[in-house]
């Protein structure tokens, strides 16, 4: 096994041309907001630990990674057969795609926003004084319009700007802002001091982004060759498992634990079983979850450091949490039972942020069996603050500020247009429109609202490893392009997509689906929960292969779909229609 530095510069030439993801890797699961992260970490040259590469020759499926980060995107579209056949030398990412595939993006490729637009990286060349909310030192924006210096287009540095050394740029980005800046009324301007620090950080930021690219010191990889070595596909495979599941690391928790079990000694088991509790929903909680809920609860923020545990207010903090331990524990249990009889959550990939769940356990906490009203409201927060991305950042902000709203006995049922007013005024969306179902992004979750909500869980076997539901066209996309003359716009529709097992998928041909749904109903399989439309389920000879029936179905299908998420997902706008509360 060789251990060798690489610059970054080198590492994007050579993705997609010898550099791929081997097919047993996850899709591309980061938010923005750790794409932010990683790039202020490398920003503040703090490590990002090592790559594993593994190069070889066998016959193993080979994927892309994506020039344009997709949320939920279709990986067939990234398979290269002819790079995947046996004596095709290749390198794949066993550990670090997360990394990598954020790099790539922000260096040389970008990421699609909400409406499917392009959006590119750009950098605050003069920042790097001042902590923003959400932790970061150095401002990174995915715009899809060109952003006014002292914002600096990051892939400039690999494409027009290749050339140039770190003086330059730095000399022609604060020649531009002094001059902006003299152009100001004398009073407007700064003082030569804040001038001078100005551009000793833009000096700084462009010298720290070059290194980055160019020098062969931030970023190591270890290879395992299999092409000189006996690195046999299993031995790799075991060495993946391994590496991806997370081995004994040091959290937050630990480090609080250390410093509460003076004041509290049976502390770390409750948690311990507590967070055993809520991982019984298939959902990886870890422990530091049930402590930010106490700490919100108590009235103590959700941010958590072990400094909140020490001196004479830890003291208190442990004396309450342990005082209030049966009324804390109760409300996991209540949050327990909502999120397996209420979500019916089956899987990880139907959660964008465990930090939702803590304003529930906090409300719950205060508000302790909420009647069916309130339930159908939680649900409803639950779904919005997943698909319009309420905890994508300044996460600990937004709980500490929602404490306020459901931090107490709230009268009549969960206070859903109070939070809705929070985030509204966050700049977020808060009701779902049924233009918002033809969001990419949104694919997936939507999809999973309306299985849960006709199957009460996934059709699929989960327990099964590597069968989590796959997103399917119902009339094969190849068919309806190459027989009908379709565009991607008439396809690529969720009145067309269905979820599918994993494993069938792999196996599954582009039969018609006349005849696919069929068979699958002479098997005896609940066809009607995947094609919502009972006249075909009753008569699947009605699914005519030809565009006006395509049509008709697909568009009844989606009004249906709507139809469910809408109830699901905005419960208080069909009250307020009929008149009641909101």
């Amino acid at each position: 096994m060789s251990y060798k530095p690489s610059s970054l510069f080198n590492l994007i030439q050579s993705i997609n041309k010898g550099l791929f993801l081997p097919h047993i890797q996850r899709p591309f699961v980061w938010e923005e907001e750790q794409m932010l992260k990683l790039f202020d970490s490398l920003m503040r040259n703090y490590p990002i630990q090592t790559l594993l590469f593994w190069k070889t020759k066998d016959e193993i499926k080979a994927r892309k990674f994506m020039e344009e980060v997709e949320w939920d995107p279709n990986l067939s579209d990234y398979y290269e057969p002819n790079v995947s056949k046996a004596g095709c030398e290749k390198t794949f990412v066993l550990d670090g795609q997360q990394r990598l595939q954020t790099l790539y993006a922000t260096f040389a490729g970008a990421i699609k926003g909400a409406n499917e637009e392009r959006l590119e990286a750009y950098f605050d060349t003069s920042n790097g004084d001042v902590m923003s909310e959400d932790g970061l030192l150095y401002a990174l924006k995915f715009s899809k319009v060109a952003l006014p210096r002292p914002w600096y287009r990051v892939a400039d540095l690999v494409g027009k700007d290749g050339q140039r050394n770190s003086e330059e740029l730095a000399d022609d980005m604060n020649e531009h802002l002094d001059e902006a800046e003299d152009a100001q009324p004398a009073e407007a301007r700064p003082n030569s001091a804040d001038q001078k620090a100005r551009q000793k950080r833009v000096r700084r930021n462009f010298a720290q982004l070059v290194s980055l690219l160019r020098e062969d010191k931030h970023f190591w990889i270890q290879e395992l060759d299999g092409v000189a070595n006996n690195y046999t596909y299993g031995t790799v495979l075991d060495i993946f498992v391994r590496v991806n599941s997370g081995g004994t690391k040091l959290d937050a928790s630990d480090l609080m634990f250390a410093a509460m079990k003076e004041g509290w000694d049976e502390i770390e088991e409750a948690i311990e079983e507590t967070t055993a509790l809520l991982n019984s929903t298939k959902i990886g909680f870890d422990k530091t979850f049930p402590l930010k809920c106490l700490l919100v609860v108590h009235g103590r923020g959700a941010e958590a450091s072990a400094e909140k545990f020490t001196g004479a207010d830890g003291a208190k903090l442990l004396a309450d949490m342990k005082e209030g331990w049966d009324k804390a524990e109760a409300a996991f249990q209540e949050l327990h039972d909502f999120l397996k009889t209420d979500l019916k959550v089956y899987s990880e990939k139907v959660v964008r942020s465990h930090n939702s769940f803590i304003p529930l356990f906090d409300y719950l906490y205060f508000n302790p069996k909420p009647n069916e009203r309130s339930r159908a409201l939680m649900r409803g927060y639950y779904y919005k603050a997943q698909l319009f991305g309420w905890y994508s950042h300044g996460t600990d902000k937004v709980i500490n500020g929602l404490h306020s709203v459901v931090g107490q006995h709230c009268t009549g049922s969960f206070p859903m247009q109070s939070v809705k007013d929070y985030f509204s005024g966050r700049g977020y969306s808060t009701n779902l429109y049924k233009q918002d179902l033809e969001q990419t992004r949104l694919r997936f979750l939507l999809l999973n609202l309306v299985y849960v909500d006709q199957m009460g869980g996934s059709p699929f076997d989960v327990k099964c490893k590597g069968n989590e539901p796959h997103i399917d066209h119902i009339y094969p996309r190849h068919a309806l392009s190459t027989k009908l003359g379709l565009g991607g716009a008439e396809v690529n529709t969720l009145g067309n997509f269905r979820f599918v097992g994993a494993t069938d998928n792999i196996r599954k041909r582009a039969e018609l689906p006349d005849s696919y749904f069929g068979r699958l109903k002479s098997y005896g399989c609940p066809i009607e929960k995947h094609l919502l439309l009972d006249e075909f389920a009753t008569d699947t000879k009605k699914l005519v292969f030809d565009e006006s029936t395509y049509r008709s179905f697909r568009d009844r299908r989606l009004q249906r779909i709507w139809e469910i998420c809408d109830r699901t997902v905005n419960p208080e706008l069909a009250t307020a229609k009929a008149g009641g509360e909101g």
